[in-house]
């Protein structure tokens, strides 16, 4: 028997619908019939009493923390299961992202959910999720990295989360790394943070209209979907988002240093997997561009 841990992250229930559409296509695809689930969503938007989720057996809906977005919701909803249960043998973290603005499509939801059952029996501490790269080994707040799993959903095992204890780090290492307030003179990130790895962030979440081919340089594919020049009207939301940035890019370098594999679903080791996993990417992301304008319509 495997026991799961559904933890999903969203910001009032406007997309409740299109994000359980995804939980329950991936938990059919992840749980057998002598298996245990449960699923705790989180709203950060509401500090509302516990209660049941109708039409989910063992789910549960809670108000949520956040003092660092998803990654101190996905920490609060982590407590309330243990509340509950023991620590499941895999965690999965989701935020309404991957159901909004990516709509993975079935084939891929279930690509996902097959490569989680290949990791089960893995003992060790493993992180699988969309691994993205630096263009080049950059220098995070915590170390050298070359490449990070994309915390819009992405999943572990138990013996990882309890080694981590928890997803965000400490808030006052985060308000160390960014500015508390706007002045025009200066920018995001503090001077302690490493030039190189500012650029980078900054490129996918500020929108420069002096270089408007800033983010194409850094080889993003796209930047963030509220990606605006920097003011004093949107500076406390970018600084938000600069600290989820920094816990994202932390939350692998920890995982690597609780001794971690980290795996992606389109992971390939030899010519045959390389040609077989580059089609089943290609092909995934075709049928989620498909499925972002069909559910756009619709919603």
């Amino acid at each position: 028997m495997t026991t799961f841990g559904f933890v999903h992250l969203e910001y009032g229930p406007q997309y409740r619908q299109q994000s359980l559409r995804f939980l329950r296509l991936l938990e059919r695809t992840l749980v057998g019939s002598a298996d245990q689930a449960r699923l705790i969503i989180v709203d950060n938007a509401s500090a509302a009493q516990p209660a049941e989720l109708a039409g989910w057996a063992n789910g549960l809906q809670i108000g949520g923390d956040n003092s660092n977005r998803e990654f101190s919701g996905w920490d609060r909803g982590v407590a309330a299961y243990m509340e509950q249960a023991a620590e499941p043998d895999v965690w999965i973290f989701t935020n309404d992202t991957v159901a909004v603005h990516h709509a993975w499509s079935e084939r891929r939801i279930r690509r996902f959910g097959h490569e989680i059952k290949h990791l089960v029996p893995h003992a060790s501490p493993w992180l699988l999720g969309e691994i993205n790269n630096f263009p080049r080994s950059t220098m995070t707040p915590l170390g050298p990295l070359l490449e990070w799993v994309a915390t819009y959903c992405f999943a572990m095992n138990g013996a990882l989360r309890a080694s981590l204890q928890s997803l965000s780090p400490d808030n006052s290492l985060l308000d160390s790394l960014v500015h508390g307030s706007f002045e025009p003179a200066r920018a995001l990130f503090r001077d302690t943070v490493d030039a190189a790895y500012v650029d980078f962030v900054c490129a996918w979440l500020i929108q420069d209209v002096a270089d408007p081919s800033r983010s194409s340089r850094f080889k993003w594919a796209r930047q963030w979907h509220k990606v605006s020049p920097l003011s004093a009207q949107n500076f406390d939301d970018l600084r938000m988002k600069a600290r989820c940035c920094l816990s994202e890019s932390m939350l692998s370098i920890r995982a690597r240093q609780c001794g971690a594999e980290i795996r992606s679903p389109y992971e390939a080791r030899n010519a045959r997997d390389h040609v077989t996993r580059s089609w089943q990417l290609v092909t995934d992301r075709l049928a989620e561009r498909y499925s972002l304008r069909r559910s756009r319509k619709t919603f």
